[in-house]
């Protein structure tokens, strides 16, 4: 890949993850609990995959993708193991409220994710810049 492609995937990723942000904001104003806690997992996800682009690491699934995280952003303490928590936590209630059908976010959870996905997002761009 070149810099310019590099560069180009870097900003999709980076608006992509900007965008499920604001979606994910639209939903709980909407009071689409598990749909907002889709955005907001998905929001991380390209936040963290823009980081993985700019630093030429490979993350090919959601678990690959946790796990690169803490390895390269974690255990070097570049990223608080808080962050590295809540990434492995929003995976965990993405998977929940997409695939079982028993389960179902509260309005507490889902607005008690907004801010720290918020700080999350805004803390992983930070470091691309």
């Amino acid at each position: 890949m070149t810099p310019e492609q590099r560069q180009t995937l870097v900003q999709r990723e980076t608006e992509r993850a900007r965008h499920h942000l604001a979606q994910a904001d639209e939903m709980l104003s909407l009071g689409h609990w598990d749909l907002a806690a889709n955005r907001q997992y998905y929001a991380c996800y390209h936040a963290v995959q823009a980081l993985f682009v700019c630093r030429e690491i490979s993350g090919t699934t959601h678990k690959g993708m946790i796990a690169q995280f803490s390895l390269h952003f974690v255990k070097p303490g570049i990223i608080d193991i808080q962050h590295g928590s809540f990434l492995s936590r929003m995976m965990q209630l993405r998977q929940k409220a997409d695939y079982n059908c028993f389960y179902d976010i509260s309005e507490a959870e889902a607005l008690s994710l907004s801010e720290p996905t918020h700080v999350f997002v805004e803390t992983i761009l930070k470091l691309i810049k």
